[in-house]
């Protein structure tokens, strides 16, 4: 059971405004519930794709300043998008979790600059240094898939070349698998750290911290269908887009890693990845949670040696 403190939207220490906040939301949900499930559906997807963005940390600062950035157009929204080492290297892409920032690999980008690999990082829509409000996992895997396409885009008349590798943590995995499944993103070795298995779990977890209706969650799961199934023109169901769907498309060699103290996303649950794809290598932590597994010096070396075999 996910712990309340460490909960997915509920895992920072909040100051008082936002308990404030999921005080009177869940307030809120409870009567438009009522009146109008319809419209708390509506209310709540909007909320759920809504994050939250973070000051940068200084250890990340450095980083930062080291990298070499550029912006893309996506959906009419600047992306920031940053490079580490040399530009015809073969490329390792990060893909960040919900609220996080490309940055938040600090741990492996210069291992594997060391290592003769261009390191490409990306904010999310609303995280970070890049435009937008909202967002949600297509939206993140046309990212993706659009910075796979510029960073191939010197090459004229070719197929373009798969990335070296695409390392992916928490929410970032959902949408690295979706790039890869719907999008034609080509990757030759994916490593998936802090991996869920369903969306509709992860919406779950969303209904239980505002406590709403299971009138409200229907509602909200129906309206998103309907809204990106007309917004990406891509026919979905909530199961079509989960990583235990998405997964069987990665043709490439897979790393999961989980570590067993993770309260937002249980091990209970990334187990399930993991044994549905039994052809993969796991990699199994304990005591370094959900989000400093992505500073332990262990799994990045196991990440960098995964990436050079």
């Amino acid at each position: 059971m996910t712990k309340k403190s460490d909960h997915p939207f509920k895992n920072h220490r909040m100051p008082f405004s936002m308990r404030l906040f999921f005080f009177s939301t869940t307030f809120l949900f409870k009567v438009l519930g009522v009146i109008s499930p319809k419209l708390a559906g509506k209310l709540a997807l909007r909320l759920f794709m809504t994050p939250t963005r973070f000051k940068t940390p200084r250890k990340e600062q450095a980083l930062r300043e080291s990298s070499k950035l550029t912006f893309i157009t996506v959906r009419d929204r600047k992306i920031s998008v940053r490079s580490w080492g040399e530009d015809d290297a073969p490329i390792v892409l990060l893909s960040h979790g919900w609220g996080g920032r490309c940055t938040q690999f600090h741990a492996f980008i210069k291992p594997l600059v060391d290592a003769g690999y261009r390191v490409v990082g990306f904010d999310v829509p609303g995280h970070g240094d890049s435009e937008g409000k909202r967002t949600n996992m297509m939206d993140v895997a046309l990212v993706i898939s659009e910075v796979y396409k510029a960073v191939n885009s010197h090459k004229k008349n070719q197929e373009d070349e798969p990335f070296e590798a695409i390392i992916g943590h928490s929410f970032g995995t959902g949408t690295v698998l979706l790039g890869i499944d719907r999008l034609n993103v080509n990757a030759k070795k994916v490593i998936l750290v802090s991996s869920f298995p369903s969306v509709i779990w992860i919406t779950n977890l969303f209904g239980e911290v505002f406590e709403l209706r299971k009138s409200t969650l229907d509602a909200m799961r129906h309206v998103a269908r309907e809204k990106f199934t007309d917004t990406y023109g891509i026919s979905w169901t909530w199961d079509d887009i989960s990583p235990l769907q998405t997964i069987k498309s990665v043709k490439g060699d897979l790393l999961l890693i989980h570590d067993e103290k993770d309260h937002e996303v249980p091990y209970e649950q990334g187990k399930l990845l993991h044994d549905a794809t039994p052809h993969a290598q796991t990699m199994i932590t304990s005591g370094f949670g959900h989000r400093k597994i992505l500073m332990n010096k262990k799994v990045v070396e196991a990440v960098v040696k995964f990436i050079l075999k």
